[in-house]
């Protein structure tokens, strides 16, 4: 990875290039995916990603991250539950 994620400064994630802005992003919602995935139903996987949504700004430092993880899961339950985002 790119040293302490949790440590990551917005600053520290704009010097990232895209690439490594997209890694950092995908490694944080691995789990997530699969969980938001392979949930039950829609509510349940709202409930997985605003969990995970919650850790995450728990942890992270960087606003820019915690962003665009937000925005990365609220996207996956898009893509499995093809549903608006209104929870």
């Amino acid at each position: 990875m790119y040293g302490n994620e949790e440590l990551l400064t917005d600053e520290g994630y704009r010097q990232l290039n895209g690439n490594q802005q997209y890694e950092l992003i995908a490694a944080h919602c691995r789990g997530i995916e699969e969980r938001i995935r392979s949930a039950s139903s829609r509510p349940e996987a709202v409930r997985i990603a605003d969990a995970a949504c919650t850790q995450i700004e728990l942890t992270c430092h960087s606003v820019l991250i915690r962003t665009a993880l937000a925005a990365n899961v609220e996207e996956m339950i898009s893509r499995y539950w093809n549903t608006a985002l209104t929870a």
